[in-house]
């Protein structure tokens, strides 16, 4: 999250968000980050040589009426209940691309989760109902699950990842 501190203070200036889901933080499991104004939740990654990998954080203001939200779980998922104009529980949720994971697990995840919710994320799962050219195993979990839990994705079929050198779909 420090590599990328320039670019949240645009985000948070142009937008003045009430709430940000990140995924990829490599946060520590004690780090000492900090936003104006934002109370900063997180699950860190995994470490390896002392680098940690991964993580999943939610950020909201700190004028926001909320709680944290305790998740048993070996994924990397955090999640807060927050009030906005109701109550909602907001999930952020980190699926590395080499993580082991079943919809059983996911599921795990939303059943502790009080409703309605947002489970938003990085899942490394590929579909064209999300814009990926092809589909894939997890994305076909996620899709299952999706339609199981009456869930629905919040995206028009746009692409959702970009090649950080090229830009490129």
């Amino acid at each position: 999250m420090q590599a990328n501190r320039e670019e949240l203070q645009i985000l948070f200036s142009d937008f003045n968000p009430e709430v940000v889901s990140l995924q990829e933080t490599q946060m520590k499991p004690n780090s000492n980050v900090s936003f104006k104004n934002y109370c900063i939740y997180h699950r860190p990654g995994t470490e390896k040589n002392g680098t940690f990998y991964g993580g999943a954080a939610i950020l909201i203001k700190n004028s926001i009426a909320h709680k944290d939200i305790n998740i048993t779980s070996s994924l990397q998922a955090i999640a807060v209940r927050a009030t906005l104009f109701k109550s909602i529980t907001i999930c952020s949720l980190y699926l590395p691309p080499s993580s082991k994971w079943t919809k059983s697990d996911i599921d795990d995840i939303i059943a502790q989760l009080p409703p309605p919710i947002l489970l938003l994320g990085d899942f490394n799962a590929h579909s064209k109902d999300w814009g990926c050219p092809s589909n894939d195993r997890k994305g076909k979990i996620i899709g299952d699950l999706l339609t199981e839990r009456d869930l629905s994705i919040l995206n028009d079929g746009s692409t959702t990842y970009l090649h950080p050198g090229s830009g490129c779909k």
